[in-house]
């Protein structure tokens, strides 16, 4: 089935382009030297390949989905990015490791934030988004096979606890969360009706389900979305979406003189 991004994959796609482009102008202005490389933890369909092939980042992934490998073959190869079955291994290549709707579906997070920061170069960055605010919790979270939702401070701490600081952290869906989230968990209800899968198994189908009503799929023409997009802008800085991305730094330990 052909791709077509739904509206908040396409607002998380606009801040995720935003943080690279702003953190690549940042080390260039500042005479270092330009990342090249990104590693994609989760990529689901693999279209988000093809905003870093625009930014010219060289980009690898990995999915633990057979589902997600075989539907996003095609969509790497259009866009020159070499996909892993496997996790690579750990060496401190990349500028940029990305994980976006990853870390929830993960029950020991602190842990898998370390794993994954031992593929950044010293000068490397985390980009990482999550779904925001326990109080939140609904049908899509079970349907998707999450284990929690965040809060910024907890958020914050984690990446802390493994070694990582912070830089930046947005709300990136506000205020379409207020229509989505109703929408998404009512549509979610219905297929959970007499569904008994597990956790894992809602996972690894969670990033490439394509099976949308096409009201639906009429209503996520980017065309549409893009204002949706520019106007969460706004809300960056605020806490009031139902979505966290972020970008973070390692953290440098000074040794006494």
């Amino acid at each position: 089935m052909e791709f077509q991004a739904m509206p908040r994959y396409q607002m998380r796609r606009n801040a995720v382009s935003k943080l690279l482009k702003d953190d690549m102008r940042r080390r260039k202005g500042r005479g270092g030297v330009n990342p090249n490389c990104i590693l994609e933890i989760g990529y689901g369909a693999g279209d988000i390949f093809s905003l870093y092939q625009k930014l010219g980042l060289r980009a690898e992934g990995f999915d633990s989905s057979e589902t997600a490998y075989q539907y996003a073959i095609g969509h790497s190869q259009a866009y020159g990015a070499l996909l892993h079955r496997r996790m690579p291994k750990p060496e401190k290549r990349f500028d940029y490791v990305a994980a976006c709707e990853v870390l929830e579906h993960i029950k020991d997070d602190v842990s898998a934030l370390r794993q994954w920061k031992a593929y950044l170069k010293d000068s490397g960055k985390m980009i990482v988004s999550v779904p925001a605010h326990q109080s939140r919790w609904g049908e899509n979270d079970i349907y998707s096979g999450h284990y929690r939702r965040y809060e910024r401070r907890e958020l914050i701490q984690k990446f802390a606890e493994a070694g990582m600081r912070v830089e930046k952290i947005y709300t990136y869906d506000f205020p379409a969360c207020l229509l989505l989230d109703v929408m998404r968990d009512k549509s979610r209800k219905k297929k959970l009706s007499g569904q008994r899968k597990s956790r894992e198994e809602y996972t690894k189908n969670s990033g490439v389900e394509r099976d949308f009503h096409p009201l639906v799929l009429a209503m996520s023409h980017p065309a549409l979305w893009l204002p949706a997009c520019k106007l969460g802008e706004l809300f960056y800085r605020t806490d009031f979406g139902s979505a966290y991305i972020l970008l973070a730094s390692q953290r440098r330990i000074i040794g006494k003189a």
